[in-house]
């Protein structure tokens, strides 16, 4: 058994593409200023441009480039598919990967990019998410067994605030998301917002609405800290993204004193109850979000009771007990080792590799295949093994991809 560190000492790197602000980098900067603030020394690591984070309340974990980080490291996260091909690499203790979305779906089916970021669930690490469904995903798709951190709210950054701009008597609708991804069904939900006799507020982290679209006010990168005075100078947050790991938009408007008309997703249904503290309905049912909203302007009942339930609901979920678990993990993680399996390091190995020579292949699909028929040279039936029949499967069923690399074995 190895040596583990002394409590509240441990040196821990999160690894990120890139800082600037979205949902996945909250959690992790959330992760990072929580762990020192218990004595471990905490880096975060960027895998492009750098900057401090500005934008993340009270940040004090300093930020560094990849290629700078120390040589002796207790844990190394990967947080995002690029990463995790940068993470396998590089020696630490113990290498974890915090799975913050099934980020296959973020490409078409089939295309290269769909193949690199499938490839990062094979890698033999520790995982670690934020949501129940996609720990069961990982385990069904890929025989991965991850430990849930589940995402908290800040108390200290959201609760009911004075509004940023004097109410004018009219209901406030909030449409946020990155508008510029088709995924966050911003469209759709200004779509919903025609016709009602309301005010129509919108925040964007990427890309800005169409011309033609009304709206009566837009922001765009708005520091977590200033999202406060927007949650609560509205009265609902109309949410309708296609896909979600964790929606902390709806949350935080709920710790807010907001009401929330959200699509019926995983990662919504973590924490939302339909008609006990929100509204939900099908992402593309533009109609029922339209109808849902209106009831909320004219229900004040109805409003009142999903306010009260989503302040309890936002109070239940503070980032504390989330940390007491995470520190255990990462403890249990660097008791096992590097890799938890045993050709863990020539499983990663080939996976970087695969990695690698597709990027060098102009993300073409013959560079999967030449990474798969070295992978059949260094581990052969041994990665099979390992894999798992689910894995196998998935490889026979995209031979056009991998190649024919097992041969009579599959």
């Amino acid at each position: 058994m190895a040596d583990l560190p002394p409590a509240r000492s441990m040196r821990i790197a999160y690894v990120l593409p890139d800082v600037s602000i979205s949902g996945g980098a909250v959690v992790v900067f959330q992760h990072a200023n929580r762990l020192a603030k218990r004595g471990h020394e905490v880096l975060v690591a960027s895998t492009g441009a750098v900057n401090q984070a500005p934008w993340f309340p009270h940040q004090s974990v300093p930020v560094k480039r990849f290629a700078d980080l120390p040589q002796t490291l207790d844990v190394l996260v990967a947080t995002s598919w690029p990463t995790v091909f940068e993470v396998a690499s590089k020696p630490a203790r113990a290498q974890c990967y915090f799975v913050q979305a099934d980020e296959t779906t973020f490409y078409k089916p089939g295309s290269p990019l769909y193949h690199a970021a499938l490839l990062s669930y094979l890698t033999d690490v520790h995982f670690l998410t934020m949501a129940t469904w996609l720990k069961k995903w990982l385990k069904e798709s890929f025989n991965k067994d991850a430990a849930v951190i589940p995402n908290g709210v800040d108390p200290e950054v959201f609760y009911p605030a004075a509004p940023a701009k004097p109410r004018t008597g009219k209901p406030r609708i909030l449409i946020e998301g990155a508008f510029a991804l088709p995924s966050k069904g911003m469209r759709e939900a200004f779509e919903a917002t025609r016709g009602l006799d309301g005010e129509v507020w919108c925040v964007s982290s990427y890309g800005r609405p169409d011309a033609g679209l009304r709206y009566d006010r837009f922001l765009e990168r708005v520091p977590v800290e200033k999202m406060r005075e927007i949650y609560s100078s509205c009265d609902i947050l109309l949410k309708l993204s296609k896909s979600e790991s964790f929606g902390l938009p709806p949350i935080e408007m709920m710790a807010c004193g907001g009401v929330c008309v959200a699509s019926r997703i995983t990662g919504h249904e973590e924490y939302m109850k339909d008609g006990e503290n929100a509204l939900m309905v099908a992402p593309d049912d533009i109609e029922g979000a339209r109808s849902a909203v209106q009831r909320l302007i004219e229900d004040r009942e109805l409003r009142e009771r999903l306010r009260t339930n989503g302040l309890k609901t936002a109070a239940m979920r503070t980032w504390e007990p989330a940390i007491d678990r995470l520190e255990e993990y990462f403890r249990e993680a660097i008791e096992v080792g590097s890799t938890p399996g045993p050709i863990g390091e020539q499983v990663n190995k080939a996976l970087v590799l695969s990695y690698r020579r597709l990027l060098s292949s102009s993300w073409c699909a013959g560079g999967i295949q030449t990474i798969a028929h070295r992978a059949k040279r260094r581990i052969r039936s041994q990665l099979l093994i390992r894999l798992g029949e689910g894995i196998a499967l998935h490889i026979k069923n995209h031979r056009r991809f991998y190649g024919k690399v097992f041969g009579d074995s599959l």
